[in-house]
């Protein structure tokens, strides 16, 4: 295979400074997997990292658990099924309730604590603290569900969680990376942000260097089966040719989300495996309704303006799968009997301004509203290709006559939060907790995280509905019909459903794809023998 010498180069002396991060009597500090003897070390390489190591904050416990380090007392199989982890079972009361946990015997933590479920109440109650809103933090657990009382039965090996009010999805709230069972004494003496926690997994943190790499190592205390590695080393490469030359040229032996172009050069190279899978994760924009948008006219518009097949297909080279729903089509959530009034026609959608007199009135090429001059304010990072994405739309709005200016930030919190937006960026898996009723309470008007200012009571009232419903087939139904809602009031803009994969050498097996996009580097990745 024909290689390039600048950009060995480079992999090589990021690679190496990667390294010199944890070196003196670190054990992460091994070459990589493809060419060192005994093949002990695994090389990832990753478009995304956290900005810490702390399983509380945001979206870092992801990583924590993705990386092999975290685990929860449930999690879900490949067919997005809840499954037993460190919880052997569970049940709840006639009441609705009160839930009772059977903790799994024989679990020790990578420093060779047993996992006691005293243990598992005590990481609870730190992450809900950590989090509470009074203690200064972001109330990410609170939102999925709060508890009256949570005890613990060492002797019996149980334990019990009452919910302050009916939670039907429970045990997908306890799947949730934000819920991991860590040691809390023992990560209390640890810098857990940039250290990370004391977990179950199957390795363990060594080191962590911001927007550069994570060094681990096998935990040897480990309650569920070989692990194959010594050492992990994750390392970060934005850019999607990036990964892909690093897999090349043997410095990494898996990458994360390599774009379609790239996977079918890695096929016809031969002695590569692509893994890819439809997940549960989307990529929309947020409306914010209180500003420009919030005119009926101008959104429908705006979606027929969009060509957002062809940007799915090109401009991302096939890393988004295009649907309209605010609900992937993969999911059995009822896409294939919604209707969608605002397919991609420009025409049409000039005709719709100029019916509702949005209309270019001083001749600069441009349409105003109310004599207000339209530049739709678009905030945007550049994760998942969504910059690209935005970029695109901004185009064919232009062809319409409307304004859009693509702003790139580093973090969407901030701008979602204050409502800074005409349209917003935004991914996320919308099955966190088993189905998409979380998600969907973006759009309830009574929620904190209704970022777009949306009301509706027809909305409000069936989401207020699937709160307490625990009957499947009830659930789904008051779903299709919130996302037959949305669509018709033209209310989020869908790029698509992101294709998640892994691209490995052929020398590795036992990669699974999971749609939930919890679950990366896994105990059973190995090298061939």
């Amino acid at each position: 295979m024909k290689k390039r010498k600048g950009f060995i180069l480079f992999v090589t002396i990021c690679l190496a400074l990667s390294m010199l991060a944890g070196c003196g009597s670190n054990p992460g500090t091994a070459g990589p997997a493809s060419s060192s003897s005994g093949k002990t070390q695994l090389n990832v390489a990753t478009e995304l990292m956290s900005a810490t190591l702390e399983p509380s904050l945001n979206w870092d416990g992801w990583f924590v658990m993705r990386w092999g380090a975290g685990e929860t007392l449930i999690r879900y199989d490949e067919n997005g099924n809840f499954a037993p982890w460190l919880a052997e079972s569970w049940e709840v009361a006639a009441d609705n309730l009160t839930w009772t946990f059977k903790i799994r015997d024989g679990v020790k933590f990578s420093n060779g604590k047993d996992m006691k479920a005293s243990d598992v109440v005590k990481s609870i109650e730190r992450l809900f603290k950590l989090e509470d809103p009074a203690n200064g933090g972001a109330g990410n657990p609170q939102g999925h569900f709060t508890y009256s009382s949570i005890a613990a039965d060492d002797a019996a090996g149980t334990v019990t969680i009452v919910t302050k009010k009916p939670v039907p999805d429970m045990p997908g709230c306890l799947a949730y990376p934000w819920t991991m069972v860590i040691d809390v004494e023992g990560s209390a003496q640890r810098k857990v942000q940039l250290e990370g926690p004391i977990c179950t997994g199957p390795y363990a943190f060594v080191s962590f260097t911001q927007d550069n790499d994570v060094q681990m190592v096998r935990n040897e205390h480990y309650w569920d089966g070989e692990v194959p590695f010594k050492t992990v080393n994750i390392m970060q490469a934005k850019e999607p040719s990036t990964r892909t030359m690093a897999l090349q040229d043997g410095s990494v032996d898996l990458a994360l989300n390599i774009p379609a172009s790239d996977r079918d050069l890695l096929l016809k190279a031969g002695g590569f495996t692509v893994n890819e899978v439809a997940g549960s994760r989307i990529g929309y924009a947020h409306i914010n309704m209180e500003g420009i948008m919030g005119n009926d006219a101008l959104r429908q518009a705006v979606m027929m303006a969009i060509d957002g097949k062809t940007i799915a297909d090109v401009t991302t080279s096939g890393s988004y799968t295009y649907g309209y729903a605010a609900v992937p089509s993969s999911l059995d959530f009822g896409y294939d009997e919604l209707k969608y009034q605002f397919s991609y026609d420009p025409e049409k959608a000039k005709k719709v301004l100029d019916q509702a007199g949005i209309v270019d009135s001083d001749g600069d090429g441009y349409r105003d509203l109310k004599g207000q001059a339209i530049n739709l304010d678009y905030k945007v990072t550049a994760n998942r290709q969504m910059d690209k994405i935005a970029q695109a739309q901004a185009a064919q709005l232009n062809v319409i006559g409307i304004k859009c200016t693509v702003q790139l930030t580093e973090t969407q919190a901030d701008v979602l939060n204050h409502h800074t937006f005409d349209l917003c960026t935004s991914n996320e898996v919308t099955t966190q907790t088993g189905d998409p009723a979380k998600y969907l309470k973006h759009w309830y008007s009574k929620s904190d995280d209704n970022y777009a200012n949306y009301k509706n009571s027809q909305y409000d009232a069936l989401y207020e509905a699937l709160e307490s419903e625990f009957d499947p087939e009830a659930r789904k139904n008051y779903m299709v019909q919130m996302q037959q809602i949305l669509l018709d009031d033209a209310a989020v803009l869908v790029y698509g459903y992101f294709n998640y994969n892994m691209c490995t050498a052929d020398t590795l097996t036992g990669i699974n794809v999971s749609p939930n996009d919890f679950y990366w580097v896994t105990k059973d990745i190995k090298f061939n023998k």
